[in-house]
């Protein structure tokens, strides 16, 4: 009698089951396949699946290199299988078919449609209508591609000013989760303002209602822009950049407050309030000002637009005394560069012989550093002679040395006045008070860091939109898309498990190695999948059956998976043939 041939393999599940279960639940498979209809010689899996499972490998393993999908779909092709139901092999992955992909999703008409389904559905289904704060931000990835050979790929400013050969990227994001609504693709050498208006017509689409509230940088305080959200009946807030469009509004607003004598309104954090009624402590005020109004008067598509704007004169404490000790050191640092413009007359020291030259190197220094105004500067000039006799043929001749001396005096008035200023900003809102006070307008801005999250996810290491491997500039937009609907899931995570612990009560221990009593209300979906390593799928192959094993869950992956809304069953109903 021969003994039954058994035959075991292993598997790692992880957080691919927990990511499949998300993944169907944004409908991220469905709206992809509802939009692209591939060529009639596709065959196997669809791109919407494709695609759906890519994003598992993304997320799961850090990487969007194409070259490593297929040999992970291999090890993990069971697994894979019973996940999603779908009879896919290895050959559905390959870099080809990943390659169409992203071509696919390159496409703007495609894309956007995608991003309609998307966003329709997860308003619909995480119940986020009543949320109207939009924010919009552009960031860019640096790369080494050649500029000569991709359009895409351009030399332009980085966040560090300085040039480098990149691309932008712009995005509209919804509060108070940081999801992203759309993202726009564009040559690292465009300018940020003109990206603004497509941007937030696409995020108004998509929720389909008006009254948004249009939170930016100074960068969409641009008229063409506000005159666009304010003609598509919502509200912007974005700091002025007074100093490119207004450079006198700033100084004329604060000379008036000055003489008003008045005290501007504080600002503080809601925990800096006392919960008795009482007053709070000036000394915890986050912020200070005042706000005037004014009337703009544009014509959009030959149609007159007339609306109200408050400018919001804003002093941010922190911001002054930072802005305050950058001056005095800029002050030190100039002073002591125009006073060196002049030195004794000594070996290796240069003289300057002109007064034309003295007039911009003062000017320089002042710009270097950000003084102009600031200094009284005046000069003497000492001209000394002596006659030269004649030397190997040269005849004799008079020599003329001209030595400037430069005194250099602080002027206070000016310096006094550039102090108080220091800290100041101005915002710009057509939001009405009774919705958006001042205090409100303050802190809604203050919350531009959620933006930044997203940025820092697509920059960061699970996502890691750079370096870019590909090559061609459709690929790469592809590639980029497609990363954004990995940012999106993420947000959704954080978004789901917070407010699951929010309407408990409660917070969450056991996701922190080594700290197993630490607690939070607000985890991060990548410290949530973290805890999902070392998950394996054991299979066994005895006399023509298969059984199939789970590592069993810890009581905080159960928890994890009921905060987000999964069922536990994605680890448990394996089908046994």
């Amino acid at each position: 009698m021969s003994t039954p041939e058994l035959t075991i393999k292993v598997e790692r599940l992880d957080d691919m089951p927990l990511l499949y279960g998300f993944i169907e639940q944004m409908g991220i498979q469905s709206a992809i396949d509802t939009v692209i209809k591939p060529h009639g010689n596709w065959t196997g899996l669809s791109m919407g699946w494709v695609i759906s499972i890519w994003l598992i490998h993304i997320i799961s393993e850090h990487s969007h290199r194409m070259d490593h999908v297929q040999d992970w779909v291999a090890k993990q092709l069971t697994s894979l299988q019973q996940i999603s139901g779908q009879a896919l092999t290895e050959l559905d992955f390959t870099d080809d078919r990943l390659a169409i992909c992203l071509r696919e999703l390159h496409k703007s008409d495609h894309w956007q449609r995608i991003e309609a389904l998307l966003g329709n559905r997860l308003l619909r289904v995480y119940a986020l209508k009543e949320e109207k704060v939009v924010r919009l931000d552009a960031t860019v990835g640096g790369v080494n591609h050649d500029p000569q050979k991709h359009p895409l790929f351009q030399v332009g400013k980085n966040k560090q000013g300085g040039y480098e050969t990149q691309f932008k990227l712009m995005l509209a994001s919804l509060d108070p989760l940081g999801l992203l609504l759309a993202i726009d693709v564009v040559a690292g050498n465009q300018a940020d303002d003109p990206l603004y208006i497509p941007c937030y017509e696409r995020a108004k689409a998509i929720l389909n209602q008006d009254g948004l509230l249009i939170v930016g940088d100074s960068k969409m305080s641009a008229l063409a822009t506000r005159t666009r959200i304010a003609a598509g009946t919502d509200h912007y807030l974005t700091p002025l950049a007074h100093e490119k469009s207004e450079p006198e509004l700033l100084d004329g607003l604060l000379k008036q407050f000055q003489k008003d004598g008045k005290r501007g309104t504080p600002v503080f954090l809601p925990q800096d309030l006392p919960n008795d009624g009482s007053d709070p402590d000036p000394e915890h005020a986050l912020a200070a000002g005042f706000e005037v109004s004014r009337t703009h008067t544009e014509i959009v598509h030959g149609t007159k637009v007339i609306w109200d704007e408050r400018c919001l004169v804003v002093c941010s404490r922190s911001y002054q005394q930072v802005m305050q000790v950058s001056l005095q050191k800029r002050l030190v640092k100039a002073e002591n560069a125009l006073r060196q413009l002049t030195p004794l007359r000594a070996r290796g020291k240069r003289q300057i012989s002109d007064e034309d030259s003295l007039h911009k190197a003062i000017a320089r220094i002042e710009k270097q550093y950000k003084v102009q105004g600031l200094f009284k500067v005046t000069y003497t000039r000492d001209i000394s002679e002596r006659q030269v006799r004649s030397y190997r043929g040269q005849p004799p001749r008079l020599e003329r040395q001209v030595r400037f001396q430069i005194q250099v005096e602080r002027a206070q008035e000016a310096i006094a006045w550039a102090m108080f200023k220091a800290g100041w900003r101005i915002y710009l809102t057509n939001a009405p008070q009774a919705q958006l006070s001042f205090t409100k307008a303050v802190l809604a801005y203050r919350d531009q860091y959620i933006e930044e999250n997203i940025f820092r996810r697509l920059k960061g290491k699970m996502l890691s939109i750079t370096p870019v491997y590909v090559q061609r500039d459709d690929h790469a937009q592809g590639l980029f898309h497609l990363l954004s609907l990995a940012a999106r899931l993420l947000a959704l995570g954080d978004y789901t498990v917070r407010q699951a612990l929010a309407a408990q009560h409660e917070e969450l221990r056991g996701i922190y190695p080594g700290n197993p009593k630490r607690a939070t209300s607000t985890p991060t979906m990548e410290r949530l999948l973290q805890n999902f390593d070392n998950i394996h799928l054991s299979i066994v192959h005895l006399a023509g059956q298969m059984f199939c094993q789970v590592t069993p869950l810890t009581a905080v992956q159960k928890r994890i998976l009921c905060l987000l809304g999964l069922p536990t069953t994605l680890y448990t109903n394996w089908v046994i043939a």
